[in-house]
């Protein structure tokens, strides 16, 4: 067993918060936080006025919950300067560009158009809000298909279907409530990494993009075993911190396709499945070595390895060890 060592310092979530029924500051913030924009606003009674942003970031992730209440908020959007994709939690509305419109309700889901200016109408609408980096967006592009990071680009508003929009939704809710309900103030940087690839990898399987359909170029190439062992060690050595696929093909000296296909006829698995399982490794040892009466708990040990679902982290801890972690813990 691989023998754990300190993990790096947690990092700070920048919290936002305002409410408020001045619309200007409204626009202001939302302005800073997310997309430059002209707006224009009418109500019928300032009174029923009910406007909120609650936005958090950490690292390049940006996740947010807005309300437009009892007023129409018009606005001419600048090009998202990110990828920023939304879902609807109430009211209704239509985004549009020159050459697009999208009409969205409660439950929708839309992107921010990153290459032309849009407008937008809206009423008492609700939004829940990520906003993803271009390189990790990119990086994760390329690792899946061998498109240059340079070319990716998301070409239509609306997602793909239905089922993708859902589970656009469900992501999108799952981060905010990671980050922007929960209140936290400080997180590891395994799972703001962590965070962050889900809501891209979920946002180019929602949202049309060059990456989609992208041909597939032949020959991965061939890496040899001393730079499969290279990059294994690299992992081992690495595994408490937020390090990607070319991370690890760079410190092996090959590309990273070539190494995704040595691994697996080396070790039937990805380098980043081989990352999670050394991190796997890892939260055993933590969990074997701890004391639960000083309150260490199972929750705690997989956020800080990266795993943002206590299920999905006992999951794969049973399916590694045969037992569950609390079993673990407690004996």
């Amino acid at each position: 067993m691989v023998g754990s060592k300190p993990l790096s310092a947690e990092i700070p979530v920048e919290r936002a918060e305002l409410v408020t029924k001045d619309m200007s500051l409204l626009a202001d913030l939302l302005g800073r936080l997310y997309v430059e924009h002209a707006a224009l606003f009418s109500c019928d009674d300032q009174d029923r006025v009910d406007g909120e942003v609650r936005s958090a970031t950490v690292g390049g992730l940006k996740a947010g919950l807005l309300r437009y209440g009892g007023f129409d908020y018009d606005a001419v959007l600048e090009p998202a300067e990110a990828p920023t994709a939304v879902t609807v939690t109430h009211g209704c509305g239509s985004i549009a560009t020159a050459a697009d419109e999208h009409f969205w309700a409660r439950g929708g889901a839309f992107m921010l158009p990153s290459g032309v200016p849009s407008t937008a109408l809206q009423y008492d609408a609700g939004f829940a809000l990520l906003r993803v980096p271009w390189p990790v967006t990119c990086s994760l592009a390329e690792e899946r298909t061998s498109l240059p990071a340079a070319d990716l680009r998301f070409e239509s508003m609306a997602p793909v279907s239905a089922e993708r929009q859902a589970m656009w939704a469900s992501t999108a809710k799952f981060v905010c409530a990671e980050l922007v309900t929960s209140g936290s103030t400080a997180i590891s940087p395994l799972l703001a990494h962590e965070l962050t690839r889900m809501a891209a990898t979920v946002m180019l399987e929602t949202f049309p993009n060059t990456a989609m359909n992208a041909l597939y170029v032949a020959g991965p190439g061939w890496a040899p075993p001393a730079a499969v062992r290279r990059a294994a060690a690299f992992i081992e050595a690495h595994a408490d911190q937020p390090v990607t696929l070319a991370d690890i093909a760079a410190a092996a000296g090959v590309t990273g396709r070539s190494l995704q296909a040595a691994f697996r006829r080396y070790y039937d698995n990805t380098p980043v499945g081989y990352l999670r399982q050394a991190r796997l490794e890892r939260a055993y040892t933590e969990l074997q070595d701890a004391d639960p009466a000083a309150g260490v708990t199972v929750a705690a040990v997989a956020r800080r390895w990266g795993w943002a679902s206590p299920s999905q982290f006992a999951a794969a801890y049973q399916r590694r060890f045969g037992e569950t972690p609390s079993r673990t813990l407690r004996t």
